[in-house]
């Protein structure tokens, strides 16, 4: 889930300006201390992400570029979408010497990245057409002449949910959004008490949720390799996960 860290950034990002009183944020937030508030923003300070100015004897905190640089790089993640599926499927096999093994493992984590799975050690899979986007790449690399793509029709003797499960740890995804969705349905159900409590709702405070409850979110998304929605279980954690979302999106920043 999300650190203070993050959680003071994404304060930052909503309110543009943020007094240093580490009481206001604890008003409603019990999991942190005031000195690990303190803590964890001189940290912020000196990484360049946040700076302080003091307007009279009151001490205030603002994003700096790189702070909005780093929140938008996560906020990015989000973005990720799920082309119509040809039901062929992609191959990467290389060959690349031991003496540009470097190389190798930057090819390695583009691909994961780029949501491939893994079929061997050097073998690599995907349902999506990434073909230009790794010739760019390999080319960059100048690893060419060890790397070939191929396009295949089937794999024989496994169904095309065979081989996402084979091919891709979609257990683990699936687990990380049933845990995200489990530990947000809590939070959410805490707010609404908060807010049934108060006479008015505090749209700061439901801003600050939902800023958090995106982050989380979207640590989510960055695991996901977003394969062809008819490859997965039909109790798929994503399709929870974005509808519980969407719905908390809609309910607390209702204006």
């Amino acid at each position: 889930m999300s650190t203070l860290k993050e959680e003071i950034l994404l304060l930052l990002e909503e309110g543009g300006l943020f007094l240093l009183n580490p009481f206001i944020y604890l008003r409603q937030n019990s999991y942190y201390s005031p000195k690990s508030i303190y803590t964890t923003v001189s940290r912020l300070e000196k990484k360049g992400m946040v700076r302080k100015s003091k307007q009279g004897r009151k001490t205030h905190l603002k994003l700096t570029a790189r702070g909005k640089a780093f929140l938008e790089k996560h906020h990015a993640l989000s973005n990720k979408s799920r082309p119509p599926w040809d039901r062929r499927w992609r191959l990467v096999i290389f060959d690349v010497p031991e003496s540009k093994a470097e190389l190798r493992k930057y090819l390695r984590e583009y691909l994961i990245a780029m949501g491939f799975g893994k079929v061997q050690r050097s073998v690599w899979i995907s349902p999506y057409d990434f073909r230009e986007e790794i010739e760019r790449y390999i080319r960059k690399l100048k690893l060419s002449n060890y790397v070939l793509q191929l396009l295949v029709e089937d794999f024989e003797g496994l169904s095309g949910e065979q081989i996402a499960t084979t091919f891709w740890d979609l257990k683990s995804v699936h687990s990380k959004y049933v845990k995200f969705y489990r530990h947000w349905s809590e939070r959410m159900n805490k707010l609404e008490e908060l807010m049934r409590e108060t006479t008015n709702s505090d749209p700061v405070l439901c801003r600050r949720y939902i800023a958090s409850l995106n982050w989380d979110y979207q640590a989510a998304l960055a695991r996901d390799p977003y394969l062809p929605i008819e490859l997965l279980p039909d109790d798929w954690g994503g399709k929870i996960a974005q509808k519980f979302v969407q719905e908390c999106r809609n309910k607390f920043l209702q204006s």
